[in-house]
């Protein structure tokens, strides 16, 4: 039995508070954003949770480079990351699956986002308010990956096996099919980007969160791609 075919709701409640702080770390960075992940209680369970998936070295330098990190200066590097193109008009970073796995061909992108959106959707994920981001963004499909891990352990604490069994699946078409095929190479390129210690703790964890997790899962049956009538891009 690997870890993701366990009954154990734990182990899943474990994934899903990484995918939540990963997630986070993706965002642009508020004061309660920080406030909630550096919480005595809040930073405990990270831990602990990370001690369940091997992450624990890449957890630890994550909180703690947040907690040496005025939020000034994350807003600083994220806005100089993400937020605002060079002075020819390219961004330092693109968080955005389609961005690494179409080549910028147009129709393959639309396919792509439409088949996250999709899955978003089936699920009852769906962006706030304030999100003005694509959703093959990178916290978008890591807050999915959490809400699946989530679902997955309700469901195996109320006994509810199939429905565990169909979640299952789809994590492992997300993250198969779509985190482990950019989120190494965005990983890469944030890097190679920034010497702010918070954003290279960040790369580091998702990286490793995402490659652990995809090769725990089983292969899935079904494209997310071939499930739409479509091919993967």
């Amino acid at each position: 039995m690997t870890p993701t075919t366990t009954p154990d709701p734990e182990y899943h409640a474990a994934r899903a508070t990484l995918y939540c702080t990963a997630a986070a770390a993706f965002t642009y960075p508020t004061e309660d954003t920080v406030r909630e992940l550096l919480d005595p209680e809040a930073r405990a369970g990270i831990e602990r949770a990370a001690e369940q998936l091997t992450v624990a070295e890449e957890a630890t330098a994550l909180l703690e480079a947040l907690a040496e990190t005025d939020v000034e200066d994350l807003r600083t590097a994220y806005n100089e990351l993400f937020g605002l193109p060079s002075d020819d008009g390219t961004y330092a970073v693109i968080p955005y699956e389609a961005h690494y796995t179409t080549r910028d061909e147009i129709s393959s992108e639309q396919r792509r986002i439409a088949t996250v959106v999709g899955l978003m959707e089936e699920f009852g994920l769906e962006p706030s308010d304030d999100f003005a981001e694509r959703q093959d963004h990178a916290a978008a499909e890591l807050e999915l990956a959490q809400v699946l891990a989530g679902q997955r352990a309700v469901a195996l604490e109320s006994g509810e096996s199939t429905a565990a069994e169909r979640v299952g699946q789809a994590e492992a078409t997300v993250l198969a099919d779509h985190l482990v095929e950019f989120v190494p190479a965005l990983a890469h390129d944030l890097r190679r980007a920034t010497d702010e210690p918070a954003y290279e703790a960040a790369a580091d964890l998702v990286e490793e969160l995402v490659t652990y997790d995809n090769g725990k899962h089983p292969d899935p049956s079904v494209s997310a791609d071939a499930a739409n009538g479509g091919e993967t891009p």
